[in-house]
């Protein structure tokens, strides 16, 4: 995965969580919480830096490694 992949399916989650990039959250062109590490995630949420955000509502982009 590069800067710019958004993530989507739980591969996507687990595989940017392992490799410590570093992920925005957006609604729309608002970001939700600033870029941070995944440090947890379900079907229903992703956690950055420990904050969880609802993740069917949410689009996750990395932005950095």
């Amino acid at each position: 995965m590069e800067i710019g992949h958004y993530l989507v399916g739980d591969h996507d989650f687990e595989e940017a969580k392992k490799m410590g990039y570093i992920i925005k959250a957006t609604q729309g062109h608002i970001t939700i919480y600033p870029p941070g590490k995944i440090t947890a995630y379900s079907d229903d949420h992703v956690a950055i830096e420990g904050k969880r955000l609802f993740r069917p509502v949410n689009r996750f982009e990395i932005v950095g490694m």
